[in-house]
């Protein structure tokens, strides 16, 4: 059998670099859409749902991928672990609330675009209770879940790279395992109950995801039955679509395969990832896990890029994801910049050729 610490280490560093690029993304998202309030521009109802899920987001990934083992009891042997119970506490917790947030906000973004497609709503919510409602609830709701197992001792090293819902010592709530747990002896029927909810929030993404592919698809039925009755909103609805489609297809992308090893953890007797030796799994869930905040960037700043490729199709495309971004372009990557460049050459070669004469 290869050396499964040495995957591990590899898996542990792939999660903090994923964890710092996700933070990256998500602050980028949250910076602009803070920068646009403070400019007095009107913000769109899903702008301020994707605002909140990037700042949980963020601090999912500092506390989660990126502090991973550094908060992880020393005596747990794992990789660079420097923590105590305590910080393994702390984290778990915080894992737990921060990431169910993200969870239940990817939950609202997809309900809100479904409504808003389905129904042809504006994308803005009807009044300040409402969007208190929206906003407000879903880190109520979280906070509560997440003190259960804190009060429980459930909190433990997972043997992943994170402290989270786990039995101590690992592996005592093994079907084989002779060892009595100290801590989190309900960690199992815990993980059980977070599991189902999880599957209730992806039921309501799923249907909603369901609903806006319908949409497409009827829409472009009609666009092609009928090119004469395509107006400008009928355009503007399947934006809208396909960004919801995008955000939902991020929220997969990174949160699909950490499912899939939940799955098989709660169903074969809390079997551990060392004891499971699955090195495809491991590396997967490394990478995509703490990818959400990069992909959901990837979506928001999307649809401005393609504007800016559009405005001016010469200019090189870091300098347009740049503009995306609200960053400053250096000159040399400017388009005009290039233009003079070249002017600025082509007039010398004449004055050249003149003094030659």
């Amino acid at each position: 059998m290869e050396d499964y610490t040495e995957h591990r280490k590899a898996a542990i560093l792939l999660m903090k670099t994923g964890g710092l690029l996700s933070m990256i993304a998500s602050h980028f998202i949250a910076r602009d859409v803070f920068r646009r309030y403070h400019r007095g521009e009107r913000i769109r109802l899903t702008s301020k749902i994707v605002f909140e899920l990037s700042v949980a987001n963020f601090w999912a990934s500092f506390f989660s991928a990126f502090m991973s083992t550094w908060m992880v009891p020393k005596e747990s042997g794992a990789y660079q672990a420097a923590g105590n119970t305590a910080s393994c506490s702390a984290q778990g917790f915080l894992n737990n609330f921060l990431y169910g947030l993200v969870v239940l906000m990817n939950t609202i973004l997809a309900l809100t675009y479904c409504i808003i497609v389905k129904r042809g709503r504006r994308d803005e919510a009807r009044s300040r209770r409402s969007l208190l409602l929206i906003l407000g609830l879903p880190p109520t709701i979280c906070f509560l879940l997440a003190c259960k197992p804190l009060f429980d001792k459930a909190y433990n090293y997972t043997d992943f790279y994170v402290c989270g819902i786990a039995e101590h010592p690992l592996g005592c709530l093994s079907e084989n395992s002779n060892l009595e747990c100290t801590r989190g002896s309900n960690a199992r029927e815990i993980k059980i109950t977070r599991f189902t909810c999880i599957c209730l929030a992806n039921t309501t993404i799923v249907v909603s995801v369901c609903v806006l592919i319908a949409h497409v698809i009827s829409t472009e039925r009609r666009m092609t039955s009928d090119s004469t009755n395509v107006t400008e909103n009928t355009y503007r609805s399947m934006k809208v679509t396909w960004q919801g489609i995008c955000y939902v297809a991020a929220f997969w992308f990174s949160w699909g395969p950490w499912y899939i090893w939940q799955w098989i953890r709660i169903t074969s007797g809390m079997l551990t990832m060392k004891d499971f030796d699955n090195k495809a799994l491991l590396y997967i869930i490394s990478i995509t896990h703490p990818l959400q905040g990069v992909a959901n960037a990837y979506v928001y700043f999307r649809p401005r890029y393609k504007k800016f490729r559009e405005r001016d199709s010469d200019e090189l495309r870091l300098a347009s994801a740049l503009r995306a971004l609200d960053l400053k372009v250096p000159n040399f990557l400017s388009v005009d910049w290039w233009r003079a460049l070249r002017s600025k050459n082509s007039e010398d070669d004449d004055s050249c050729d003149t003094e030659h004469l």
